[in-house]
């Protein structure tokens, strides 16, 4: 049986870290990309020392990029054709996440977020498209937000270039399933990585909550997004019961405004 090959995005820690973890016990074949990469080649030498796959077992191909520039988001999903000879699953988890009042936030910075969680994906999954089709199927994983369906207060922007993601993966699932190609949008909460951890708080308000006690672990997070690779699973929510939250948001937006300004305390006022 040929191995399957999966590229993930965002791979230098977090979410795409473990799902590198996960997919590489389980046989697959990996390309791993993210800026960094110094932290890309610390994942490959782990495989390489059995750490972080069975002893023996190849080492991911290293593609460090900036896929926030178009040229490179598309090299990344070529350069890995070009060594497998084929492209089973994109995973697009790479992003970026910035916090602040809304007027506080200057528009290049806007766009910068847009760039990295938006346009990025755009241009991978044009560039995965023809490579899966020709092969005769493929599946493409959004890494999205719970911000996807629910907007939060200091999230304006971030939380806009994940709805936009939504719409761009439910879209494409209706129009990509008859050439083979299937989409799965993974939508965690508050998840423990990085970039939380590593988050500019100078401009929110001294009282912003921290919401750490409901954050999950990155590798909880990564199992979803294996979840979603092996079961094609149309949508994930992480932890499960923020879907619920998502129901009662749609069917009544005004009463949960009042619910989370509540949370948000004297941050909003």
């Amino acid at each position: 049986m040929i191995p399957k090959v999966a590229l993930i995005t965002g791979a230098s820690s977090g979410i795409g870290w473990e799902t590198a973890k996960l997919l590489a016990a389980r046989g697959w074949r990996l390309a791993v990309t993210a800026r960094r990469k110094a932290r890309l080649d610390t994942l490959a030498n782990g495989f390489e020392k059995g750490d972080e796959c069975p002893r023996g077992e190849r080492p991911p191909l290293v593609l460090p990029a900036d896929i926030s520039q178009p040229d490179q988001a598309r090299a990344v999903v070529l350069s890995t054709v070009a060594h497998f000879g084929r492209l089973d699953v994109l995973v697009n988890n790479a992003g970026i996440l910035r916090m602040s009042p809304f007027m506080d936030m200057p528009v290049d910075e806007m766009r910068e977020i847009f760039e990295t969680n938006f346009w990025a994906t755009i241009e991978t999954v044009r560039a995965a498209i023809p490579v899966m089709e020709k092969q005769g199927g493929g599946h493409i994983v959004q890494v999205g937000s719970g911000v996807s369906r629910r907007g939060l207060p200091f999230m304006a922007a971030y939380a806009a270039s994940k709805f936009a993601l939504l719409g761009l993966t439910e879209g494409l699932r209706m129009e990509l399933a008859p050439k083979g190609i299937t989409m799965s949008l993974v939508l965690p909460g508050g998840t423990e990585t990085e970039m939380p951890a590593n988050l500019d708080r100078s401009r929110l308000p001294p009282t912003y909550p921290s919401h750490e006690r409901s954050r999950v672990s990155a590798e909880r997070a990564a199992r979803a997004v294996v979840k979603a690779v092996e079961g094609k699973n149309t949508e994930i929510h992480v932890p499960w019961w923020n879907r619920p939250g998502i129901w009662f948001s749609t069917l009544f937006p005004s009463l949960a405004d009042r619910l989370i300004r509540r949370s948000y305390g004297k941050a909003l006022k």
